[in-house]
């Protein structure tokens, strides 16, 4: 079982970034639809949706949402939220590198550094192949990554956080173009081990897949504020068109 399948199933994953919430969704999609300038009622596809956050903030205001993720544990949480949103959100099962939709898209939306899981590069240009598809001519794309050079300079080797019955401490390292992450939960007298593991991708290798298949990278942003992209940005947020 890979890292991602393990570790977005278990119920710690929710536990260990509680603090990434309903505030910080609405930020970055503030930043989306300004940039984007969608009409109303457009079609958006969030790509490795969680729990739905970013999805339920574009259905909040009026726009018909496909929310789209791996894992069932994630899609479960979600869906104990949508009956509000009945008519604009619909939530589908999927893996991101045969996203099952073809021309019917004003807009994708992949946030929260949900790129980079998989073994090889070509798995990961995959993902990007199958947003271009999914996209009608002309439709937007926002990818929001890490900045790899920020994470690289400003690498926190060890870190403990306090979880609901004890502790969860996570040690990081680059290894081989990746930022791995090893997790150890000691919770109610039991411990649990998990992993993260995301390819750093820079910006120009980042424009360089998305050139590839078919988009104009519009715009390139260091944090949801909408600040500029600096070397020393906390984020790689890309917004791209769809050429025709």
């Amino acid at each position: 079982m890979s890292w991602y399948q393990r570790w977005f199933a278990d119920e710690l994953y929710l536990e260990l970034y509680s603090h990434r919430d309903a505030g910080e969704a609405r930020q970055v999609v503030d930043l989306f639809l300004k940039e984007t300038a969608l009409p109303e009622r457009a079609t958006i596809l969030d790509l490795a949706c969680g729990t739905g956050r970013h999805a339920f903030e574009f259905a909040r205001r009026g726009h018909h949402v496909v929310a789209a993720d791996l894992s069932a544990t994630l899609l479960a949480v979600a869906q104990r939220k949508t009956q509000r949103y009945s008519g604009l959100l619909s939530l589908v099962r999927a893996d991101m590198r045969r996203i099952p939709f073809q021309g019917c898209f004003d807009a994708v939306a992949q946030l929260f550094t949900a790129f980079g899981y998989f073994p090889s590069d070509e798995e990961n240009a995959a993902v990007i192949g199958g947003v271009a598809r999914a996209l009608r001519p002309g439709g937007r794309y926002m990818l929001d990554f890490l900045n790899a050079v920020e994470v690289i300079a400003g690498l926190r080797p060890f870190s403990e956080d306090a979880v609901p019955g004890g502790r969860a401490r996570q040690e990081r390292r680059i290894e081989n173009g990746r930022i791995v992450k090893d997790i150890t939960v000691e919770q109610d007298g039991r411990r649990k081990r998990f992993q993260e593991s995301v390819r750093l991708f820079t910006r120009g290798e980042l424009e360089g897949l998305f050139a590839r298949n078919g988009f104009r990278v519009d715009a390139v942003f260091g944090s949801y504020a909408g600040d500029a992209f600096r070397d020393n940005s906390p984020r790689c947020i890309l917004l791209a068109t769809k050429l025709p």
